[in-house]
């Protein structure tokens, strides 16, 4: 009987795994995703940011922001360097000079998965010590990706003078 409850199991397991697999395949990725990390030329803190490709010939929606085909842009959250005080910006970071030595992680995007990460970002207009530009990073980050990142509360983040 437990061979017989065994070999079952393992039949569905390899027909979910083909269905999985059968319908990813289906969908077309819309986006690439970075999870970008900047160092400030003076106070050697860093600074935190999502960056977005438009991977197709149609324009898409990236928070709050329409990004034109095969066009890109970053989003960040600022505390008193925002040019507003605290909150959710998009291309700041390549407005700001005092940055240096770029790193990033990648993952592709669908549909789907942008229009969560889209969401998050929308409904997000926050800054302060704890909650601060890494938060919102791995906040979107994680709506989308596969893989997450974790939450630090302890990571800090710029707010120059």
């Amino acid at each position: 009987m437990k061979k017989i409850i065994a070999v079952l199991m393992s039949l569905v397991l390899v027909f979910s795994l083909f269905a999985f697999i059968v319908s990813a395949a289906n969908e077309k990725n819309v986006a690439r995703m970075w999870f970008c990390s900047e160092i400030h030329n003076k106070t050697n803190i860093g600074h935190i940011f999502l960056y977005f490709e438009n991977l197709t010939d149609e324009p898409i929606m990236v928070g709050r922001y329409k990004v034109a085909p095969y066009d890109d842009v970053s989003v960040g959250c600022f505390g008193t360097e925002g040019p507003r005080g605290g909150g959710v910006y998009y291309n700041l970071e390549q407005d700001l000079t005092h940055y240096h030595s770029l790193k990033g992680v990648a993952t592709d995007l669908t549909e789907e998965e942008l229009n969560k990460v889209t969401n998050k970002i929308r409904n997000y207009s926050h800054w302060d010590p704890i909650l601060n530009c890494y938060y919102f990073a791995a906040m979107g980050w994680n709506a989308g990706a596969e893989s997450s990142i974790p939450f630090l509360p302890f990571r800090t983040c710029p707010s120059p003078q």
